[in-house]
């Protein structure tokens, strides 16, 4: 019983260090007004267009983006709040412009509330393409309710919706290979070695043990 204590105490340990790996993050950012930003394309996908403020509202800045495991893949916006654009955020399946679906935007907040955002996406592993424009720059195969990334953006950004031109998109997914805050895992783990130590030396009987 004290060696089956001893193993399950070091299992916990060891679950406890598996969670904290469990999380990783990216942050897409730039400015839809910069030439120097290469996410840049105009709304019908071809060299991002800079003249004057119409055109800079309605460039895109595309993002390919790898989910490695499956489960809750979180989009945080935080542009705006610094005075960068109202965002309009799309989501396509697959990164080949040509076969990439519409997954899912932002429509409903950008249409009733605007400004930043904080969505959560339930993923399957693979590759996807983030997009980010001004408000209301949707692309054709949301307006249209089918089609393909490839078909472009239906180009009515609003240049009142520009601010000064920069966006901030933080993305969390359930990344395996990003570990996090090693040293409170490590103490974690001597925490339960250390308990389970001390309940050697009780002289009361452990009864089974059962994990809610």
């Amino acid at each position: 019983m004290k060696h089956r204590l001893l193993r399950l105490t070091a299992m916990l340990g060891l679950i406890t260090i598996a969670g904290s790996a469990l999380a990783g993050t990216v942050t897409f950012s730039g400015n839809l007004g910069e030439a120097t930003n290469t996410a840049l394309v105009a709304s019908d996908l071809s060299a991002a267009l800079f003249s004057d403020d119409p055109s800079k509202a309605n460039n895109v800045a595309l993002y390919a983006l790898h989910v490695p495991i499956g489960g809750n893949v979180s989009f945080d916006s935080t542009g705006y709040a610094g005075g960068g654009v109202d965002p309009y955020f799309t989501l396509f399946s697959g990164t080949d412009w040509a076969t990439a679906t519409f997954f899912d935007s932002n429509y409903l907040h950008a249409l009733t509330v605007g400004g930043d955002f904080t969505m959560a996406e339930l993923l399957t592993p693979g590759d996807y393409t983030v997009a980010i424009g001004v408000f209301e720059n949707l692309s054709f195969a949301e307006n249209w309710g089918s089609g393909f990334l490839g078909d472009g953006f239906i180009g009515l950004g609003g240049p009142g919706f520009f601010g000064d031109g920069s966006y901030s998109l933080t993305v969390t997914t359930p990344d395996a290979g990003t570990v996090s805050e090693p040293e409170g895992a490590v103490l974690t783990l001597t925490a339960a070695w250390a308990a389970a130590w001390a309940s050697r030396r009780r002289r009361t009987p452990i009864g089974p043990l059962s994990v809610t």
